[in-house]
């Protein structure tokens, strides 16, 4: 990292004061503090970078027909950047925002194809789906519960207690794929029943 005061960076670069004087005005200067003394100086490397994103190297001035790059972006390059990189970092620019712009278009394809659910139902959809799964768990726990007991070995127990519960949400996911999630755990009368029956057996 090279530092250097404005007036070095502006006979660095071969303008005036002025000039660094607007960059300075404009945020496009990157300041580092001298180990030495602990003043801030300009890091030259850093801010040649962000000034070559934003300055028209034909005429000395912030360019009308590129788009302007956030220092973020710019300050990315970290200390390695050389003036070189301007065109990369306009090229990435315009890839990022392409990007966002198909990505818009996709969302406005999906929502006119009616593939996007509305909120409300997607977090009525979340809610069941959790209730579901608690009560899958639960359902599993008592069935191996015996079996976990009569183990004496905790490897046992927690391989045991580990493919229950891998098998229990892989039927469930297959469950939600097939669109079976509302047909198989709708509350049935009769299992109730029995099962209540069987709790009071044990008793």
């Amino acid at each position: 990292m090279t530092l250097m005061t404005k007036g070095q960076f502006a006979a660095h670069r071969g303008v005036g004061k002025s000039a660094v004087s607007n960059w300075a005005a404009k945020q496009l200067l990157v300041m580092g503090e001298c180990p030495g003394t602990g003043k801030l100086l300009v890091d030259v490397e850093r801010t040649e970078a962000r000034i070559n994103t934003r300055i028209d190297p034909m005429r000395g001035r912030p360019a009308a027909n590129l788009p302007m790059v956030a220092s973020p972006a710019a300050e990315e390059f970290g200390d390695t950047a050389e003036p070189a990189l301007s065109g990369r970092s306009v090229a990435k620019v315009r890839a990022e925002l392409a990007e966002e712009n198909l990505i818009t278009l996709r969302l406005k394809n999906a929502e006119r194809a009616g593939e996007l659910g509305p909120r409300i139902e997607l977090d009525r959809r979340g809610a069941e789906l959790g209730r579901v799964a608690r009560e899958r768990m639960q359902a599993m726990f008592r069935a191996i519960a015996e079996r976990l007991a009569a183990e004496r070995d905790v490897r046992n127990v927690m391989a045991i207690g580990s493919a229950e519960i891998d098998r229990v949400f892989a039927e469930l996911a297959n469950d939600v794929e097939a669109g079976k999630l509302s047909e198989v755990d709708e509350p049935d009368d009769a299992a109730i029943e029995n099962e209540m029956e069987a709790a009071a057996a044990e008793v």
